[in-house]
């Protein structure tokens, strides 16, 4: 088989249908998942979404190691194919779990999304250097974000709805996830298949042995080093918010399941924006200067949410303001981490750079379960998020230059 060039266009083919992958991937993992964290708020007796959050993300500390081998021993298209066929699975088993309304086989089903998840998203970084040439891969990661935050909006607004619609037959729920886990499966295959980088690679039975190796190279790296501590603190601090905002809708503005997932709507609603606008601001500003400007924002937007009093107006437009520099904060940091490892490299350093992000995301679960213990209030939370950004950004501020050095932007 022949090796694809990497396309010089956008509207590539392979990526159109990448996209369209990734896409229903998303969707599926943030209807399920947020009506997990819904659940495990309200049909648990205490706040549970910190054991959903870790139950959800531990997988990827477990298997980030073997997905970044599988990923460069076998063709990055196969691993997505086997992905999704995986989650066609996963989602048949939620239904079940929804029909017997059994919480914690939901739980062992949203640990197998994560794993699903795992293996996926190695895969699905390491492809979009090989289906697109360098110049495109700021504008690549745009369209890519931009459309798994359309993912997350609609998926976390649906899952709203269906909870307080379908709240006794969310196995209705489960049904439609199993339909987009379909279609999913039927774009995947729409993606021109590419070779293995490394087939005669030998997988290590330790799972972390690759982990380490890629971390080491990682350390030694510093202008890698600090894209990814920056990177690592953004789903850090996204799992936190996650979280935190459902517990600000139900407990501090008294909104039921629905008007909870859409201040995660506007949230998310804000993230698209700043991707989109991420690559105009990144030409005339920079990158270092684009990801400072989104720390800014983000850390007023969580910030003022503190007054938890404020018209619900107000607290929308916060949190879009949040969202907005999440995508200006993340989308730069994600082409470089693509750009940087060497081909042959780039699947096991992605998936350590995964490893590393779900720290931050089991590290957000903890964290929450350690603030409810404590009885701290989910406003107060955000603003001591809000004082972390600024004191990590503080540190990192002359470490970002490498980013305006990299050769990820488009001509």
């Amino acid at each position: 088989m022949s090796q694809p060039k990497p396309s010089h266009s956008l509207a590539d083919r392979s990526f159109i249908a990448f996209t369209l992958t990734q896409y229903f991937g998303a969707f599926n993992d943030n209807v399920f998942k947020q009506l997990m964290l819904l659940l495990a708020l309200t049909l648990t007796q205490a706040d549970q979404q910190g054991t959903a959050m870790i139950v959800f993300s531990a997988p990827f500390l477990i298997f980030s190691g073997f997905a970044g081998q599988l990923s460069e021993k076998f063709a990055k298209t196969t691993v997505m194919r086997g992905a999704k066929v995986g989650e066609l699975v996963i989602m048949i088993m939620g239904c079940i779990g929804f029909y017997t309304a059994n919480f914690p086989f939901l739980l062992f089903t949203l640990f197998l999304m994560g794993t699903q998840s795992a293996f996926f998203g190695p895969a699905k970084y390491g492809a979009i250097p090989e289906l697109l040439e360098t110049h495109l891969l700021v504008k690549a990661n745009g369209v890519v974000q931009m459309t798994t935050f359309l993912a997350i909006i609609l998926g976390i607004a649906l899952a709203g709805f269906l909870k307080d619609i379908f709240a006794d037959q969310l196995y209705v729920a489960g049904a439609f996830c199993i339909l987009i886990a379909l279609l999913g499966i039927g774009t995947v295959y729409l993606i021109l298949p590419r070779e293995a980088n490394r087939p005669k690679l030998r997988i290590s039975k330790d799972p972390f042995a690759n982990i380490t190796v890629s971390l080491r190279k990682i350390w030694t790296d510093k202008a890698m080093l600090f894209t990814v501590i920056a990177a690592s603190f953004f789903w850090f601090s996204g799992g936190v918010v996650a979280q935190a905002v459902n517990n600000y809708g139900i407990n501090l503005k008294g909104l039921d399941a629905s008007g909870t997932s859409l201040l995660m709507v506007a949230l998310s609603v804000g993230i698209m924006v700043g991707c989109l606008m991420c690559s105009p601001i990144q030409h005339r500003m920079g990158s270092k200067w684009t990801v400072l400007l989104g720390a800014l924002f983000v850390a007023l937007g969580e910030g003022l949410l503190y007054f938890h009093l404020l018209p619900l107006g107000a607290i929308y437009g916060l949190l879009f303001l949040a969202g907005l520099g999440s995508g200006l904060y993340y989308v730069p940091l994600a082409a470089y981490m693509q750009a940087r490892p060497p081909m042959g490299e780039k699947g096991e350093i992605l998936a350590a750079i995964n490893f590393c992000n779900y720290i931050g995301i089991v590290g957000s679960g903890a964290v929450w379960m350690g603030l409810i213990y404590l009885k701290i209030p989910a406003n107060m939370g955000l603003l001591l998020l809000s004082f972390a950004l600024v004191l990590i950004m503080v540190p990192l501020y002359g470490q970002l230059g490498h980013l305006d050095e990299s050769g990820i932007h488009e001509d």
